[in-house]
């Protein structure tokens, strides 16, 4: 089982002793690690990679001058599995492909620790969820629609009562609240009661029975074959949290915001275009 890297302060120094890495030393040390298992290789390719982790950290962490360790440890988890799954066949470099994991696992620990309440985390929920957001925004944005019409609208949307509805709320929103609080229905039945029992959902489809690691890897890989700044602005728009908006990553790039709408759809359609040869599309994973 993989184990964190820990000792951060002689990382660091290693990191500065070993220095980047060339194309031809990464695929050596990958192979050294995956075909071997010579964990000397794998550990001295973390090092050198360590230095991007603290800085995916510091990334999601702004407002500090200081990194969370917490999510440094999360990048680096991130950072094992790319150098578990990684194949230095496709093209790629591995930073490419290890930024992906390093993000990955640090929204999945942002994301579980938002809340005392454990909440469900497959691509399916995610879409859901995010769908209801937008759905909603562009409800309260409609002029003269109130709060009750946006609730039932998304109600018969979502085949679910606005009592759901507001449950399924809090759930975007990151906030927790008791089940045993009293329901807006009349009848006056705790929250609790309005829940679906998971063992009465229907059998699991095909994406839930896959393992999240290898939808994560088809995705890193296909990520990594995209051209780097179709990659950039499909990562910026479609996986940061929060995502970038087109005007601002157009002024960052010093491109129009028609141009960068351009490249997100034409990376896009590489990314589906790969994934489709896996039996996948991106809604399936993002």
């Amino acid at each position: 089982m993989n184990k964190p890297i820990l000792n951060w302060p002689r990382d660091q120094r290693r990191a500065r002793r070993i220095g980047m890495l060339s194309a031809e030393d990464e695929k050596r040390l990958i192979a050294a690690w995956q075909r071997d298992g010579d964990s000397t290789a794998r550990d001295r390719l973390l090092a050198a990679f360590h230095p991007m982790a603290i800085a995916m950290a510091k990334r999601h962490t702004p407002q500090s001058s200081e990194p969370d360790w917490d999510l440094v440890q999360q990048a680096s988890i991130g950072l094992m599995k790319a150098a578990d799954r990684f194949d230095p066949e496709n093209g790629a470099r591995f930073s490419t492909y290890a930024a992906w994991w390093m993000r990955a696992e640090i929204q999945d620990f942002k994301q579980a620790n938002l809340s005392v309440v454990r909440r469900p985390n497959s691509a399916q929920f995610r879409k859901a969820l995010g769908n209801l957001a937008r759905l909603e925004d562009d409800l309260l944005h409609t002029q003269g629609v109130d709060r009750a019409e946006v609730d039932a609208h998304l109600a018969r949307a979502l085949g679910v009562s606005t009592e759901r509805v507001g449950i399924l709320r809090e759930q975007v929103s990151g906030r927790d609240s008791s089940l045993n609080v009293p329901a807006s229905g009349e009848d006056g039945e705790e929250r609790q009661a309005l829940l679906v029992d998971p063992r009465s959902a229907e059998a699991p489809g095909r994406i839930e029975r896959l393992d999240v690691g290898a939808l994560r890897g088809a995705l890193a890989t296909a990520l990594a074959a995209l051209p780097r700044r179709e990659r950039e602005i499909v990562v910026a728009t479609q996986l940061q949290d929060p995502p970038a908006t087109l005007e601002g990553l157009g002024a960052q790039l010093g491109i129009s915001k028609e141009r960068v709408r351009q490249l997100r759809e034409r990376g896009f359609e590489r990314l589906r275009d790969t994934l489709r040869k896996r039996d996948l599309t991106p809604e399936d994973i993002l």
